[in-house]
């Protein structure tokens, strides 16, 4: 397939995966909170997110190995993507030990770090060491950042769902008989173990004799030297992103209680998955983003990334609008009206995912074009101002105080200094940049109230009402949008990349036969 319907089928993939992932949450999370309880909920989420910390201890050597990989695949040297394939694999043995060993000191005082009481202690420390089991499964991660260099996420999101299957089954499986937060990780592990050794029989599968590799120290040399120049500013991008977006529930658990994560969690939950999907185009596109940069064809990248963003802008705007108008009915039907958060929630929760959209699409072309350093000083910056504002707002305002924080740093820094940067590395027109935001935002400014008032005076008749109300809201939205900020000329051609959709569906579907 050309980059085009890679890209499309990467997408489409990933938005089978938001649906299906919507529909095991929509019967996994009232049933989990209903067999654990807020409190072990709670606290099994506050646990986790304090261990995604030791993924900075892998020193951003991910980031690098996709760009030196992405560089690989675009010029279709096999025996350098083997090389590199190696490479990233020795590099990952050599700092799975320093990882664990750091892991092993967290959780000694893992209990202390999430405040739990009672027979919850003892739960939460044998989950902790056990999921810290996982991080023996780190030197296969190279396997996954092939597919997505190869422009074939469509991969790791069909093994994705899978894993989310397994990890729902045995998490509730394991809820039911009293297994606790221990059998929360041991869920995680579980599907883990899968995702990782089928993503490797994947690359395997292409590159069958890459372990032979292993042993050729000289010629993995200069790739070494090149991933550990690069790994520094991915680090510190790992850093500021994991301050910005994994210390929203240790932050309410500490200052607030760990029960008080359920509201807070649950109330995002549906932008959370929508911002997901928003996400997704970047993710999708970025190998393809990278192919035209590598090659030289700065004019066609520029005038694809104005179309991305727009496309992400109408996107974000119509499933944001539709979340933020009916959430509370949502999270009503769902896990019940006591566990929501409230309207502020909902509403920084969809502005900062709108806004995470757009930054995590210029973020890609940076990171795919082994641009990263540009990046590191506005993303501390933002990290740290995301950080003191979260603690500050959640001292003076309570449960929104985190969403705050975030939604102060994106728009005091990142909201401006990426097209800043953009300009200046890949000669982007801010004004074209700036039309691509702000057409599709002011046409949804006057819709978003109008929808607003209409779901505050009318209350939807059950789940079909509620999602029949939701999905015309987003499609109207698309249709207001099309008439109105798209001319004849790019609506002939958002036609026939439609079309090409359903081509490159059809042709992905004869390929998987």
């Amino acid at each position: 397939m050309h980059r085009t319907g890679r890209s499309v089928v990467n997408f489409a993939t990933g938005l089978m995966l938001q649906v299906i992932t919507l529909s095991i949450g929509l019967f996994a999370t009232p049933v989990l909170l209903s067999w654990l309880g807020d409190d072990r909920y709670g606290a099994f989420r506050a646990a986790t997110d304090w261990g995604n910390y030791l993924n900075l201890l892998e020193l951003g050597i991910g980031g690098s190995l996709l760009a030196l990989l992405a560089k690989a695949v675009g010029i279709g040297d096999r025996h350098q993507i083997r090389l590199t394939l190696a490479t990233g694999i020795k590099t990952y043995l050599n700092i799975m030990g320093v990882m664990m060993l750091v892991g092993v000191g967290l959780g000694c005082f893992i209990t202390n770090l999430v405040p739990v009481k009672g027979l919850l202690v003892g739960e939460l420390q044998k989950g902790y060491w056990l999921g810290l089991l996982g991080i023996l499964l780190l030197p296969l991660s190279p396997f996954r950042l092939l597919a997505a260099a190869s422009q074939r996420s469509y991969a790791d999101n069909v093994f994705i769902i899978f894993q989310s299957l397994i990890v729902t089954s045995v998490s509730l499986l394991l809820a039911r008989a009293k297994f606790g937060i221990t059998g929360q990780y041991i869920a995680i592990l579980l599907g883990n173990i899968f995702f990782q050794l089928v993503m490797c029989w994947d690359g395997l599968r292409r590159y069958p004799d890459v372990f032979r590799y292993l042993g050729d120290r000289k010629s993995q040399l200069p790739i070494e030297k090149q991933i550990w120049q690069l790994n520094w500013p991915t680090l510190a991008l790992n850093l500021s992103g994991q301050m910005s977006l994994f210390t929203d529930n240790i932050i309410i658990s500490s200052s607030l209680s760990p029960a008080t994560v359920v509201p807070f969690f649950v109330t995002q939950r549906l932008t959370m998955l929508a911002q997901s999907q928003i996400q997704g185009i970047g993710n999708a596109t970025w190998a393809a983003l990278a192919d035209l940069y590598a090659k030289g064809e700065r004019e066609k990248f520029n005038t694809r990334l104005i179309e991305l963003t727009r496309l992400v802008a109408v996107m974000g705007l119509a499933f944001m609008v539709a979340i933020a108008a009916y959430n509370h009915y949502f999270i009503k039907l769902w896990v019940g009206e006591d566990r929501f958060g409230g309207d502020g929630i909902t509403l920084l929760a969809a502005c900062n995912g709108f806004l995470l959209g757009l930054l995590s699409l210029w973020g890609w072309c940076f990171s795919g074009t082994g641009n990263q350093t540009k990046l590191v000083r506005p993303a501390t910056l933002a990290a740290v101002i995301n950080f003191l504002a979260s603690i500050i707002s959640t001292h003076f305002f309570g449960i929104i105080g985190p969403l705050l924080g975030t939604f102060i740093a994106f728009t005091t820094v990142s909201l401006w200094q990426l097209p800043l940067l953009m300009r200046e590395v890949f000669g982007t027109s801010l004004r074209q940049l700036f039309l691509a935001v702000a057409q599709p935002l002011t046409v949804s400014l006057p819709y978003s109230l109008c929808i607003w008032w209409i779901a505050k005076n009318h209350t939807p008749w059950g789940w079909l009402g509620l999602a029949t109300e939701m999905i015309l809201t987003a499609l109207i939205y698309f249709a207001l949008t099309w008439l109105l900020v798209l001319n004849e000329s790019e609506r002939k051609q958002w036609g026939n990349r439609l079309k090409m959709l359903y081509s490159s569906l059809k042709q992905y579907a004869h390929h998987s036969k």
